[in-house]
């Protein structure tokens, strides 16, 4: 009950600020080491209690080669802004995401993880979103008649 009061406050907006760089650990590490900051804010999306965390993850490395091979990282950057925002409600637009992503990548990168980290403190649990069937079509069995 707490957890959904909790999750309702944050509904609609950003509770992190683009331009909050704090803290100063995670600011410097978006700025010089970025991969790895984009890795475990996927890690805390995935396990809040971060057991499982990797430091160099699937996302991790796909930013940073992109990143390095073709200055291109912002795209990673785009994607993972846009599964916060649906995952967690947030009001927004791809263009939005696009824009923000390519011209304040770092401040986004930070502003992501300080956001995941907010939604999921108090969690115990690994996130486990199960595959959900679409109920389908039932032929109803033959009639009798009973007399």
């Amino acid at each position: 009950m707490a957890e959904q009061q909790q999750a309702q406050a944050y509904e609609g907006k950003w509770e992190s600020g683009l331009c909050n760089c704090l803290p100063c650990s995670t600011c410097l590490l978006a700025t010089f080491c970025p991969c790895f900051v984009v890795g475990s804010t996927a890690d805390r999306m995935r396990d809040p209690t971060m057991a499982t965390a990797n430091v160099t993850n699937n996302e991790c490395l796909e930013f940073g080669i992109l990143n390095f091979l073709t200055g291109c990282g912002w795209i990673c950057v785009m994607r993972h802004r846009t599964q916060i925002r649906q995952r967690y409600g947030i009001a927004g637009s791809e263009t939005n995401d696009c824009c923000t992503s390519y011209w304040c990548a770092c401040c986004a990168i930070i502003q992501h993880d300080n956001e995941v980290k907010r939604r999921t403190a108090g969690q115990t649990a690994p996130v486990v979103e199960a595959y959900k069937s679409e109920p389908g079509m039932a032929v109803p069995g033959p009639v009798t008649e009973k007399k």
